[in-house]
């Protein structure tokens, strides 16, 4: 069997103000397609991490880190709200065709429209993924079987993905 190679990978944290390791390992190609920081000049394989997949015994994933007061970091992180923003009651569906009639500022009008079309993104994907489950839980599902089914999802996400942009900067 061909070795597939494998490292652990590192990101530039300005935080920390220094270089974060993955606690993945991921071949080249599987950064190149999933890893947020591989185009960022610099980040880079950790080349002492390098290992064959197929005859790696070790896990894909390291463990959580023992060093850390994973009740308390719980805490701290249930204290911030959900993707850093301030908290809001969501739109109903109702409201949303209120705004839309109402307003005639297009800009107001257009993020009534990407409101609704996020959720009918999201209601396909739930329905894409729930299929997805049904055929991998048979009997007769393999590996490849389940991995074809992620690689359909992550497809559609990053459809949806690259049809909403960057969560941050520029319009595309």
């Amino acid at each position: 069997m061909e070795p597939l190679w494998e490292w652990k990978w590192a990101a530039w944290d300005e935080k920390a103000g220094r270089f974060v390791p993955t606690p993945v390992w991921m071949t080249d190609a599987e950064a190149r397609a999933d890893w947020w920081a591989f185009n960022d000049q610099r980040s880079h394989k950790i080349e002492h991490t390098k290992r064959d997949r197929n005859r790696s015994i070790g896990p894909l994933i390291d463990p959580p880190a023992n060093d850390v007061d994973w009740p308390r970091e719980r805490r701290a992180r249930a204290d911030v709200s959900r993707y850093k923003l301030p908290p809001f009651f969501t739109s109903t569906y109702e409201e949303l065709r209120r705004i839309w009639t109402e307003q005639r500022n297009e800009d107001v009008r257009r993020l009534a429209l990407e409101v609704q079309c996020g959720r009918h993104a999201l209601s396909e994907l739930e329905a894409l993924t729930a299929e997805e489950y049904w055929h991998i839980d048979k009997d007769s599902a393999t590996i490849t079987d389940a991995r074809k089914a992620i690689a359909r999802i992550r497809r559609r996400l990053r459809q949806e993905m690259e049809r909403i942009g960057p969560l941050t900067g520029e319009r595309r």
